[in-house]
């Protein structure tokens, strides 16, 4: 998987991202003509959806266009279901994994897991009849279901030893959509919420982006992204306090004696990482409530300890898609803060509070935002 997300292939699908954040774009030009406040929880689930639905299942879902889009409707059931039914199944698949394996309880409602792999394997079925390829990271899962690799140079290699079948297509794109839609949606609202809550750090982000898209004769190539770092550094600070997963689950797979200690972690114990109480511990980050992109400045970041900020996780089982996931977090925020001045509205919570029910960090009530339309 790894050659789908170097910069080159990056490169090759960011005209689909920059198309969809000019696309989000026209939707906060229409909520705010018709003098509306906007629900940035609401807005950033649409904008990552119609992302992953384009790059990752190679679908247009029109979620912008079309509120009853059913593709963005089961996308949010999966990650926000109401059932009480589901809440307890996912509970019981975390705390005893084992246990549920064997009864074979369904993680996902059918519905969910029918609609999607349903159009994974439509679509895939009409690129081979047609001889179709496309640019996005479904090309890049046929391709090995095909008995090939494609490395970042286009280059070819078949491979015999490894089978991909069509169930493994659909599988990774879901894994696809759980890794990208939540990263980016949830940093992207909050991000958003952050920037409203202080507007220092607001109007120096926008100044970057400003002078940045200027020196680019005003078009967010992939290159201008590429240079706002200040706005790097606002996501790293957000990812901080609101990283989309507050813990990370690991099973040890060897028999591992702490360093200077007698205590022995047993090959097959579960292990628990609890990453937001880590990014939010005062003796790691100082006066760690207060939000302070400074901290990731590329010197401060440098120095820092890898595990002491760990929102894509760490080691070999780090996110591959972390530049993709800064790129769509990026994005929509680049065009609205380029023409909009973000204000908090009384309809959200501050401090902040996480809603219980969420698979991932999500906003009781949502993050709710008056636009002021700048010079």
């Amino acid at each position: 998987m790894t050659p789908t997300f170097t910069p080159g292939k990056l490169k090759t699908i960011y005209p689909i991202v920059e198309k969809i954040a000019t696309q989000a774009l026209k939707y906060i030009d229409l909520l705010h003509l018709n003098k509306e406040i906007v629900n940035f929880s609401e807005f950033y689930s649409r904008y990552s959806m119609e992302i992953i639905g384009n790059v990752g299942f190679g679908v247009e879902c029109n979620g912008f266009t079309n509120p009853k889009s059913e593709f963005y409707l089961r996308g949010h059931e999966y990650f926000d279901h109401q059932s009480f039914y589901w809440r307890i199944v996912r509970a019981f698949a975390f705390f005893a994994p084992d246990t549920f394996d064997k009864l074979k309880i369904k993680r996902i409602s059918a519905q969910i897991e029918n609609f999607f792999y349903g159009i994974v394997k439509s679509t895939v079925e009409f690129r081979q009849k047609h001889s179709l390829k496309r640019n996005d990271f479904l090309q890049t899962l046929i391709e090995l279901k095909n008995g090939h690799v494609v490395d970042e140079n286009g280059n070819v290699k078949c491979v015999t030893d490894f089978p991909f079948s069509m169930n493994d297509v659909g599988a990774n794109t879901m894994l696809y959509m759980i890794a990208g839609y939540e990263t980016s949606a949830t940093t992207g609202q909050f991000a958003a919420y952050q920037l409203a809550l202080n507007p220092d750090i607001q109007a120096r982000a926008r100044e970057e982006v400003v002078r940045v898209l200027e020196k680019y004769g005003g078009e967010c190539t992939y290159e201008a992204q590429n240079e706002m770092v200040y706005l790097n550094m606002v996501l790293d600070e957000t990812m901080r306090i609101h990283p989309s997963m507050r813990a990370l689950f690991r099973r040890c797979n060897r028999d591992y004696k702490l360093p200077n200690s007698d205590l022995v972690i047993e090959k097959g114990t579960m292990v628990f990482i609890p990453i937001q109480a880590i990014q939010m511990d005062p003796e790691i980050f100082s006066e760690p409530e207060m939000f302070d992109p400074e901290r990731f400045s590329p010197k401060n970041k440098a120095n820092l300890h890898p595990c002491h900020w760990m929102p894509f996780g760490e080691g070999p089982k780090k996110c591959l898609g972390i530049r993709q996931g800064y790129i769509q977090s990026k994005m929509a925020l680049v065009k609205v803060l380029h023409k909009y001045e973000l204000l908090l509205d009384d309809r959200t919570h501050v401090p902040m509070k996480i809603k219980n029910s969420s698979l991932v960090y999500a906003a009781e009530g949502g993050v709710w935002l008056k636009l002021r339309s700048l010079e």
